[in-house]
């Protein structure tokens, strides 16, 4: 089964969107995201903060993890790999270097192309982890505009 992934301007399409974007209410949202925050940040949730800081903290958490997922998704991880190899392998055949050193290089390229082959093969993972951090994003940011607009005055 396929997962709709959201691009990164869908995402900014959505981020856009005035009502809510969860089939929760805005409470149930709210109560939900200050209890994630509270359970993946809890040292940054300190009871002398409020539910808009506390909110803006995860915020900025998830829009960090969020970079690197954006890195890790859009790498080409199919390209590269040859090139390394090829690189490599006309380093390792001069004469100028000792066998040992030669041998401890070839262990140490393996390893490395070992995992970037493991990092390719889990880039669908990657993909859903992605998509939902881009949600949890959208509705924190949802909430916090929510809130900024009840604070102001009329």
């Amino acid at each position: 089964m396929e997962t709709d992934l959201l691009t990164v301007q869908q995402s900014a399409e959505i981020l856009r969107i005035a009502k809510n974007p969860s089939p929760l209410s805005d409470e149930e949202l709210k109560d939900f995201y200050l209890k994630f925050a509270r359970i993946i940040n809890p040292s940054a949730c300190s009871s002398n903060r409020n539910d808009f800081e506390v909110l803006n903290i995860l915020y900025k958490d998830l829009k960090r993890n969020l970079g690197m997922l954006c890195k890790y998704t859009q790498h080409a991880w199919d390209e590269g790999i040859p090139e390394i190899q090829t690189a490599c392998g006309v380093y390792l055949v001069q004469d100028s270097i000792q066998r040992k050193e030669r041998l401890q290089i070839n262990a140490s390229l393996g390893k490395h192309l070992q995992f970037l082959a493991q990092m390719a093969s889990s880039s669908s993972v990657a993909r859903k982890i992605h998509a939902e951090y881009t949600r949890h994003s959208i509705n924190v940011n949802y909430l916090l505009k929510q809130m900024a607009n009840d604070k102001e005055p009329n």
